[in-house]
Order: structure tokens, then C-alpha cells, then sequence
């Protein structure tokens, strides 16, 4: 669609001044993979399975039952949404250089200067502050009512120097002549990567949002849908380490797969087939037991849908989200194209990685970039 233009805003004016370049195609394998030609009732079911599964709609009967992290919302107005869909694709239009230091932080001012986009951080701020207080926790996620910015991270230097550190405390383990493997390098970039999805500043989130093209995405399908839904999700920070997350998949209410959410890594303590077998039973009950009662009243829309869980390091058992259960959602180890029977019937299929996968492959060229010239550079060191 053609989004409006913000007439005389401080935003439009502020975007004619930032230098820009042409535009490049912007390649996300997390791309809403909505097939061509859908009819009108297929679209509708695909916008209906979409709103469903908004944070909104799941979080509160989970908390209720602590199932799930404490959130809170900052609902979004339309007029913000274009906002943040004008903002990214100004962005996207910056040189490499100007999306770097202290020109990245000249555009972002002159994003400022829309009061749409300034209230929008002020009131995300309060809000934050208010979470922080409440959750009595050091720091939050923020994400979109859909999906998070995990895209962005690459961009942000605490993220990169975190990942750095990571590998040189694998190469110090590993003592005289030790090497940081392509398969630790991984999980750590992939733990930086999560870390790096935590703060406490409205500043740090939306600089995200604005260069995520998955945000993007979400903002944009929102403002296509019959009824404008969207907003924030401030969710209280919890630590799980890599290799604690499994996605599951639900049809027709029955819990039919689960898989290593991570799956490029082989993570050592899934190749114990007593520690494999021990989580999950424990998924199988925190689901049966669970949220299976939570979600599944009998006016509640939640039929399908794939369920994010996680093990934190007390080993306690949570829900991270729901996702639409659509090919447009990440099948982990399984196959859209040729494994839905599976994940449309049981008994559960567990699956986790034995071998390492090709990462320098199935990571995105700035992700592979990092990790490949990272990894050199500290195993050359003496």
C-alpha cells in the first residue's frame, strides 16, 4: 500500500537533509513467505492467525498463570506505525558509513524531531522505567506485538565486542595453542546476539526497530490489515543459556514436534541422551500440565500455533511466544515443503543437532562476516 505522507513533519523536512543513497534490496530469509495469489478468505485467515498470535493475545493468560515473562504494552497508534515505516526505509537509503557512529546518531536526532516518533520514545521510556520498578529486574526485552528486532543486533558494537569476548574466553579454556572451533564461535555470536536483545533505554530499542527489517515487515502487514493492532511489549529479562530453547509445534491442539530452537550449533549437553529425554518430559508436562489449560478454553482461538519454550538457569520452564502456525514462521529442523504430516500429528518428534550445520552458509552475509573475520583474528593471535 501507499502509506500517507506526514505532511510539514519534522520528519519528512529532517529526511530531505540526511545525504541519501539509492535504495538495495534487502534480503531476510524471515521474510513473511506469503505465497502469490492468495484468495481473499486465505489472506483474512493469514491476517486472523497473525493477530492470534500477538503478545497480547497469549501473554495474559499465561502470567496469570506465571507460565510466561511479565509484560506490559505501550499500544501503538497508526500514525506511529508509518512512522516507523518511513524511518526504516530512510535508513535503508543511508550509505554503510552513515548508519556508523556519530552519523547514525545525527539521523536518529533528526528523527527526533517528529513528535510523533519523539513521544513515542518518551512514552516507551516511561514505561520502561515503570517495568524495571515493578519487575524488580536490572533489564527488559522489547519487542513488536509480532516479532522481535534479533535482525538488528549485528549493527550494535556491545553486541560485537560481546561476541569477541565470548570467543577469547573459548580460546583461553582450551588453554596453550587453543582455538575458538567454528561451532563455539557460533554459539557465541548466537549468545551475544540474545544478550544484545536486552536494555533499559526507549533510545536503545527504537534505534533497533529503525534499522530491523523484520519490524518493518510487522509495521507494515499491521497497517495492511482491516483493523489497525500493534504496539510495544516490554517483557522482564530472563537468562537462558543457548541451547535452552525448543520450538514446538501445535495442530488441532496436539503437541506433535519439538526441535533445538538454535539449530545451526550442536550443543554439548543434548548429545546425552539422559539429559535429551529429561527435558523433554519436562516440556511434555510444563505443555500437558500447563498451558495446554491456559490456552486451550474452549472460546479461545488457540488451535494451531508454535510455541517458543525455554529452560532458564534455575530450570524453571517457560513459554517465550506463540508464532502463527504458518510457513511464513521458521520450521527449525523440520520442513514446510515436506514434513507437514509431522508437525500436524503425534506422537511427539524430537530432533537436535549431532553435527554441527554449515553456518558460514546459513548465516546472513553481515552475520557471516563478523563471525569469519572475528574467529581469524583471534586464533592468529599468539
Amino acid at each position: 500500500p501507499n502509506f500517507p505522507a506526514m505532511d510539514v513533519s519534522a520528519l519528512g523536512m529532517a529526511l530531505k537533509r540526511v545525504k541519501l543513497k539509492k535504495n538495495k534490496e534487502v534480503n531476510d530469509r524471515s521474510a513473511p513467505m506469503m505465497k502469490a495469489g492468495l484468495e481473499k478468505k486465505d489472506l483474512d485467515q493469514y491476517y486472523k492467525d497473525v493477530q492470534d498470535t500477538y503478545v497480547e493475545s497469549w501473554e495474559p493468560l499465561l502470567t496469570a498463570k506465571g507460565l510466561t515473562f511479565r509484560t506490559a504494552y505501550v499500544p501503538m497508534q497508526k500514525k506511529e506505525a508509518e512512522a516507523m515505516v518511513k524511518a526504516y526505509e530512510a535508513h535503508e537509503k543511508l550509505s554503510e558509513e552513515e548508519k556508523k557512529g556519530k552519523h547514525y546518531a545525527k539521523f536518529y536526532a533528526m528523527l527526533l524531531k517528529d513528535p510523533v516518533f519523539s513521544k513515542m520514545q518518551e512514552t516507551l521510556q516511561k514505561q520502561i522505567d515503570e517495568c524495571l520498578n515493578l519487575f524488580k529486574c536490572d533489564k527488559v526485552f522489547v519487542k513488536g506485538s509480532s516479532r522481535s528486532a534479533k535482525d538488528a543486533v549485528i549493527d550494535l558494537q556491545n553486541m560485537t565486542a560481546d561476541f569477541e569476548s565470548r570467543c577469547q574466553n573459548v580460546k583461553k579454556q582450551k588453554g596453550e595453542g587453543g582455538k575458538c572451533d567454528l561451532n563455539s564461535g557460533v554459539v557465541s555470536l548466537l549468545g551475544a546476539g540474545k544478550d544484545a536483545m536486552s536494555g533499559t533505554s526507549a533510545q536503545y530499542f527504537l534505534q533497533l526497530f529503525v534499522r530491523s527489517e523484520r519490524i518493518y515487515q510487522d509495521m507494515r502487514l499491521a497497517l495492511q490489515m482491516k483493523d489497525f493492532k500493534s504496539g510495544w511489549a516490554i517483557r522482564e529479562w530472563i537468562d537462558v543459556d543457548i541451547g535452552m530453547e525448543f520450538r514446538g509445534f501445535v495442530y488441532r491442539r496436539k503437541f506433535c514436534a519439538l526441535c533445538q530452537y538454535d539449530y545451526l550449533v550442536k550443543v554439548e549437553h543434548l548429545q546425552d541422551s539422559k539429559t535429551r529425554q529429561d527435558i523433554i518430559s519436562t516440556i511434555e508436562k510444563f505443555y500437558a500440565n500447563s498451558v495446554a489449560p491456559a490456552l486451550h478454553r474452549e472460546e479461545s482461538p488457540f488451535q494451531n500455533y508454535i510455541a517458543d519454550f525455554a529452560i532458564d538457569t534455575t530450570g524453571k520452564c517457560w513459554i517465550i511466544e506463540l508464532n502463527p502456525y504458518q510457513e511464513s514462521t521458521d520450521g527449525a529442523m523440520f520442513s514446510w515443503a515436506t514434513e507437514k504430516q509431522l508437525l500436524s500429528t503425534e506422537p511427539l518428534n524430537f530432533r537436535y543437532q549431532s553435527v554441527p550445520q554449515n553456518a558460514t552458509v546459513a548465516l546472513g552475509k553481515k552475520w557471516r562476516k563478523l563471525l569469519n573475520s572475528t574467529l581469524k583474528r583471534i586464533n592468529a593471535e599468539a
